[in-house]
């Protein structure tokens, strides 16, 4: 028998542990199908938990951008955000897009350089563009010309990696893994972060190689990322661990990009499966699943397939911290299949569900937080919104109404209820809305003219 199996455990314990599962059965129309369709509702089951001041840290791939956001946003201290990288940082625009690191191996060498700075291999790293000492291109942080001297671009690493040693610091690590189609340098022996330009491929043509991670290659790298961060980390190990959803652009195999990006994401998730169950202290949680399961139409935010929206982001990141933070969520079971929301992650899917004219789905998803929705303006003018996609003006006019009390400074709902008195032949009431309007948003003539059928 095998002894490389993820899990085993004899029939009868299995079929025990199935039972017991309420989320074991694949999503129908008849049955949990709004778990799946049209916002796809993974259920996360955290084995460690967070308070809500604890720090964190990310790092990975562009997508890690958006949970770094996300996490800002709703009031947790991100100390890989918050950076000073000099003169040279400055002048490159967003700093931030410095941190995106594409594979496994390019996240190891910036965290093991910045723990043991010994490590760090200096100028050598800096490829030069031209002659003389003004134009380098550093191949770990990106494809950006660095037009400075190179003691001025050192001094500016430097600071990179002093941000980069927070992650000792940090009480928990947020790790994004990007992409396996990766580069190599055989001269310092490192994987690169991003593809050498093409001039310097032609002048040193047996310098790089183009390669592709193996599982074996991704989980031997988890296991290097985790022996790092503990050689130096005071603190318990608490890491979560996903996969990017952002596609490949282009692949360098000859072969479909769809081909190519369907092995690039399933190696990586299955290596964080091996490697989570020998390893304490690391939970998977499923943004991959959030984004590719959900409808694209709301999942992409230009319609690009590439950009995953930000209400999409909120919703997944909320969720997370709806499970693991301390007292965010009810005490239920951790194999419930009820969604827990934080109030921005139900905006943010009521948002995307009306986005699909999915009005029964969103109204569905507002009654189900009732209590939160009752003290909430947003939200209540939400529900005003699902109601009268689904005809029910009356229903409708009532919840804009609600909405109004609670924020008596936004003119959107008190105009919703003065259009739709038409529709619900309330003309005279139209009239009493109007004289508070006026009185309210004296600046808002121009709806207040377009009200022909009151005159």
């Amino acid at each position: 028998m095998s002894d490389t199996n993820l899990e085993r455990r004899p029939a009868l314990e299995a079929y025990s542990e199935a039972s017991r599962n309420a989320l074991r059965r694949y999503p129908s129309p008849e049955k949990d199908g709004d778990r799946l369709y049209p916002l796809a509702t993974p259920v996360l089951k955290p084995s460690f938990t967070m308070t809500p001041d604890d720090t964190v840290f990310t790092i990975g791939s562009c997508f890690a951008r958006n949970v770094e956001a996300a996490l800002v946003n709703a009031g947790i201290e991100v100390v890989s955000r918050d950076f000073d990288l000099g003169p040279i940082g400055e002048s490159l625009g967003f700093a931030g897009n410095f941190f995106n690191k594409y594979s496994i191996h390019s996240v190891n060498n910036e965290l093991r350089w910045a723990l043991d700075r010994a490590s760090f291999p200096g100028k050598d790293i800096l490829y030069p563009l031209q002659d003389g000492d003004r134009k380098y291109c550093d191949l770990q942080l990106g494809s950006a010309k660095l037009e400075f001297p190179s003691d001025e671009i050192l001094d500016f690493r430097h600071r990179f990696l002093d941000v980069m040693a927070r992650a000792a610091e940090a009480d928990v690590v947020i790790v994004t893994l990007g992409y396996v189609e990766v580069w190599y340098d055989t001269k310092l022996e490192i994987y690169l972060n991003v593809a050498p330009p093409a001039q310097l491929a032609r002048k040193d043509p047996d310098r790089f190689e183009f390669r592709v991670l193996s599982y074996e290659d991704v989980l031997g790298g988890l296991r290097d990322l985790y022996q790092i961060l503990s050689q130096y980390r005071t603190k318990p190990m608490r890491m979560l661990v996903t996969v990017s959803p952002v596609p490949l652009l282009s692949t360098f195999r000859n072969m479909d990009v769809l081909v190519a990006n369907t092995y690039s994401k399933s190696v990586q998730r299955a290596a964080i499966d091996a490697f989570i169950a020998e390893t304490d202290g690391v939970d998977y949680f499923p943004s991959y699943e959030f984004v590719v399961l959900s409808d694209p139409r709301v999942a992409w935010s230009r319609g690009d397939y590439r950009h995953v929206s930000p209400d999409l982001v909120s919703r997944i990141m909320s969720t997370v911290l709806t499970r693991y933070v301390e007292g965010a969520a009810p005490d239920e079971g951790a194999g419930t299949s009820t969604e827990l929301l934080s109030d921005e992650a139900l905006e943010a899917s009521v948002r995307m569900t009306l986005k699909l004219k999915e009005h029964a789905a969103a109204l569905a998803l507002l009654e189900r937080h009732a209590d939160v929705v009752s003290h909430s303006a947003v939200l209540l003018q939400l529900k005003g919104v699902a109601l009268s996609g689904l005809d029910r003006f009356e229903d409708g006019f009532d919840a804009m109404g609600a909405s109004f009390a609670l924020a008596p400074g936004n003119a959107g709902p008190l105009e919703r209820q003065i259009a739709w008195c038409r529709r619900l032949d309330r003309h005279e009431v139209a009239k009493q809305l109007l004289v508070t309007h006026l009185e309210r948003f004296p600046g808002r003539g121009e709806f207040r003219d377009g009200l022909t059928w009151l005159k």
